[in-house]
């Protein structure tokens, strides 16, 4: 009952925009998944209409603005997704020729060049910049220039590092690589070619950076050939060479592949094998650190019999398009023994898992932002984002003078080794990590001080994690309020001033503080800004000079001699109980008493001025 349900809902989903819905309890609306949110589905006829094939995408360098480059069997749609809970169809590029079920798209210098197996398509080429400001979409697009010297083509792949296409699977060459120099996007020009090994069904092509000395530096293809993964030379591209043709147990249609980023490992997709020998899918792992040699050292089995398609790697992730099992990334734990693991997956084909050419069949998933878009060969587009990261403010406001307290939780897929830093943080403010250079699973505590009052949102601040990619500011897309402080100052002597030097930051007055400052000596309580003097020699109002009555008047040098000394005392001692007006009365109460030998004896000794 419950998949007859989903059937149904499914079906009725095909037509419908969706809106963003998280992935919650194993589900995203009726889509099974883990730790992968949806954030929005455009189905097929809302963005032009025809089948669904391959998929990729462009930022823009401009404004950073990020697009997603949708073929389908009628040509190719352009989908703006700087807010991908609200795409934009801006409009598609009608196919050259026919209608075909394949197509495929990559991206050089800001325009993307497109080929298709329909009989005389040729190479497309399209200026993206002009998805910059489209006034009023959908439009329909007509492409910029074409490059006729194949007619079908069944892939392409570009090296952008130096501005090479090759075409695979085309009818010219015996269907291997169709190499075209592509560094002037509007004048395509063939520079070679390798049909050594016959058919290539695609390829990837790079500067290879791997451990094997002897190509380092040269350009490298690394090529899915039907029943063998091949490897070129194509440095020179009118004198291309065999590297390695390496053929292996299992195979039934090797299909797609790609490098890991350290250029150790090819990944590789057969796309026959689940349907025809009956195992669950099954992803290749090859050694290629010599690349004479590649070994195979394994493979990972996932725990569903769905048809594997295309695969890309970004840092320790694979992102895998896997027909009916949807989008499935894996962790690449430990390839040297042929281990992965599965660490989160959006089933874009709810209705099952099973070996069949249903669902999806591509993703791409470079956007810095971490959208992935995966195409659904049947239904449309879907935009998602997996969240192999959350973070959170520890409390909703914060005082000033208090660190601001954030959580960010790493799940294993993540990637690593995370190595934690701001490239942006406010002017005045400074951060620290509770550990760095770790790897997930992981919490990180950030303490973040300096901060101005008022609410912050730290999704600009622009967190990056390793080699300064990956800024996930989606994850850091909350708020929270910082309460200005203030200076409190201790009031030791309670004589209603604070004392300049004993100070607090706070946001709520501590006890024994004031916010009046000014007291010059926060011991005597007779000593505050304005006191009155009490001829003590003291700077009784904190004005900087004993002047006034603060001075002391030398009243108990009663010889007048210029020292208070024994005679004052014992002239003293010859009025003591005089009673009205007395010499020796200092404190003027008409009584010369044990109150006033006090005041003498505290300046016994004393010289007056």
């Amino acid at each position: 009952m419950r998949n007859l349900l989903l059937v149904v809902l499914s079906a009725c989903s095909v037509g419908q925009v969706l809106a963003q819905t998280p992935c919650v309890n194993g589900f995203a609306g009726i889509y099974p998944c883990d730790k992968v949110d949806l954030m929005a589905f455009l189905p097929k006829g809302t963005i032009g209409g025809g089948n669904m094939n391959d998929i990729w995408g462009w930022t823009d360098p401009l404004d950073g603005k990020e697009y997603v480059i949708a073929c389908k069997t009628t040509g190719t749609a352009f989908i703006d997704i700087s807010n991908p809970a609200n795409p934009i169809y801006l409009g598609s590029l009608p196919t050259h020729t026919l209608s075909s079920t394949w197509r495929d798209a990559k991206v050089f210098n800001n325009y993307a060049f497109i080929v298709s197996e329909a009989g005389g398509h040729g190479m497309q080429v399209f200026d993206l910049t002009r998805l910059r400001n489209i006034a009023n979409p959908p439009i329909q697009f007509t492409e910029d220039a074409h490059y006729p010297l194949f007619g079908n083509a069944h892939n392409i792949a570009i090296n952008e590092a130096t501005g090479y296409a090759y075409c695979v699977g085309s009818n010219t060459f015996s269907g291997g690589l169709h190499i075209v120099n592509i560094n002037n996007p509007l004048l395509p020009v063939i520079a070679g070619d390798y049909a050594t090994d016959g058919y290539t069904h695609d390829t990837q092509v790079v500067i290879y950076q791997g451990p094997h000395a002897a190509f380092q530096g040269k350009e490298i293809a690394f090529s899915s050939n039907e029943n063998t993964v091949t490897i070129t030379d194509v440095t020179d591209k009118q004198d291309t060479e065999t590297i390695s043709i390496s053929p292996y147990t299992g195979s039934a249609y090797t299909h797609q592949g790609w490098l890991t980023e350290d250029h150790r490992f090819f990944l590789v997709g057969d796309e026959l094998d689940e349907l025809q020998q009956g195992h669950p899918t099954r992803t290749y792992i090859w050694n290629v650190e010599n690349l004479l040699s590649p070994v195979l050292v394994g493979y990972y089995q996932s725990s569903v019999n769905a048809i594997d398609h295309n695969l890309y790697t970004r840092g320790s992730n694979v992102y895998q398009s896997n027909y009916t099992a949807g989008l499935r990334i894996l962790d690449q734990v430990d390839l040297a023994n042929g281990l992965m693991q599965e660490v989160g997956y959006f089933d874009v084909y709810p209705q099952g898992n099973n070996a069949a050419f249903s669902g999806t069949w591509s993703n791409y998933p470079y956007f810095s932002s971490g959208t992935v878009a995966v195409s659904h060969m049947q239904e449309g587009v879907f935009i998602v984002r997996p969240k192999f990261m959350t973070a959170s403010a520890a409390q909703s406001t914060f005082c000033q003078a208090e660190p601001t307290v954030i959580q960010v939780n790493y799940a294993q897929g993540f990637g690593g080794p995370i190595l934690p830093t701001f490239n942006n943080l406010p002017p005045g403010a400074s951060a620290t990590f509770s550990q760095t250079n770790f790897l997930p699973p992981a919490t990180l505590t950030i303490q973040v001080t300096g901060l101005a009052p008022g609410v912050h949102n730290p999704s600009n601040w622009g967190l990056s994690h390793y080699s300064n990619i990956d800024v996930i500011a989606n994850a850091m897309n909350f708020s929270f309020t910082v309460t200005p402080a203030q200076n409190y100052y201790a009031d030791a002597d309670q004589d209603g001033y604070g004392s300049n030097t004993a100070i607090l930051f706070a946001c709520a007055q501590p006890s024994g503080h004031l916010t009046t400052a000014g007291d010059c000596d926060d011991a005597n309580a007779t000593v505050y800004p304005g006191a009155p003097g009490t001829g003590f020699n003291l700077d009784n109002n904190c004005d900087g000079q004993i002047a006034g009555n603060e001075a002391f008047p030398c009243t108990p040098d009663l010889n007048g001699d210029g020292i208070v000394g024994f005679a004052d005392l014992v002239l003293f001692q010859s009025h003591f109980g005089c009673t009205g007006i007395c010499l020796g009365d200092f404190n003027n109460d008409n009584l010369v008493g044990f109150a006033d030998l006090g005041y003498i004896q505290s300046f016994f000794g004393y010289v007056c001025p």
